[in-house]
């Protein structure tokens, strides 16, 4: 058939024609066969990615929501402890006096049985 040169390079029309057949052939079977699963896969995990992304965004949301609770429930616990520590020093406070008054009693009823035996040991010296 009909040879041509182009650029000093021999062409075959016959080839060239054949190959072009093959070459849309080829296309129309991929077109048929694997484009269409190829796409639909590619929509599938597509379709995953933003439902990841929009349960991605929902947890976020979520921890930073968790993380506000948090916070509050830890300012009211501290708080909670402040009153608490104030609570228990002012017991204890109340409890050292207490203590002392009592320890005072204590001395004073010593001395006064002290005074008392130095009396009647006094009294029975004086007897005897």
């Amino acid at each position: 058939m009909g040879d041509i040169t182009l650029f000093g390079l021999p062409i075959s029309l016959g080839t060239m024609i054949y190959q072009a057949l093959i070459f849309t052939v080829l296309v129309f079977i991929l077109k048929k066969l694997v484009f269409k699963k190829l796409v639909g896969v590619l929509d599938s995990r597509k379709q995953h990615i933003e439902n990841q992304l929009q349960l991605t965004e929902q947890y976020k949301l979520e921890a930073e929501k968790n993380l506000e609770l948090s916070a509050e429930v830890l300012n009211q616990a501290r708080k909670d402890a402040r009153e608490i520590m104030r609570h228990s020093e002012h017991e204890a406070k109340l409890m050292i006096l207490d203590a002392k008054a009592q320890a005072k009693d204590i001395q004073k009823e010593v001395k006064e049985d002290a005074f008392r035996s130095q009396s009647f040991m006094h009294k029975d010296s004086k007897g005897a």
